[in-house]
């Protein structure tokens, strides 16, 4: 403690009046920096409030437009289908694509350690296209826009 204190280090209570005194100046300098810039900004361009709100009056529809209003939700409608069918396409495949790699496992593990006869190896095949297809369907999305 003696060796602290020759190099000017302090200890105990004053040590930490010290510490609470530079703490405080650096509050209070940051927040005097942060209310001039907020004043600053305040006086900048200050947006002007209009003293009436802008009032859209109340109109019927023409015929066209309610025609191209029905053919927007006819066409969401559409879009709608389009994409339960296609969810229902891609679990479909899925569903199919996992009895297809059950029964090739099963297959295989029945085979052991031998070379994988060429049948094999054809339904390998067909499961990797139909995997394909599932990720393929899963990246197409039908949007209403």
């Amino acid at each position: 403690m003696q060796i602290l204190q020759q190099y000017g280090w302090r200890i105990g209570r004053e040590a930490n009046f010290l510490r609470f005194q530079r703490i405080g100046l650096i509050l209070t300098f940051g927040v005097a920096a942060m209310l001039a810039t907020s004043a600053c900004k305040g006086q900048q361009n200050a947006p002007q409030v209009p003293t009436k709100p802008l009032v859209v009056p109340n109109r019927t529809m023409d015929n066209q437009e309610l025609n191209e209003l029905a053919e927007k939700n006819v066409r969401k409608e559409n879009f709608e289908a389009a994409n339960v069918a296609r969810k229902q396409a891609i679990e479909d495949e899925t569903n199919k694509l996992l009895i297809l790699a059950r029964d090739l496992k099963a297959k295989t593990d029945n085979l052991g350690a031998g070379p994988l006869p060429p049948m094999l190896v054809r339904e390998a095949a067909v499961i990797e296209l139909l995997a394909n297809d599932v990720k393929e369907k899963m990246k197409l999305t039908v949007n209403s826009n």
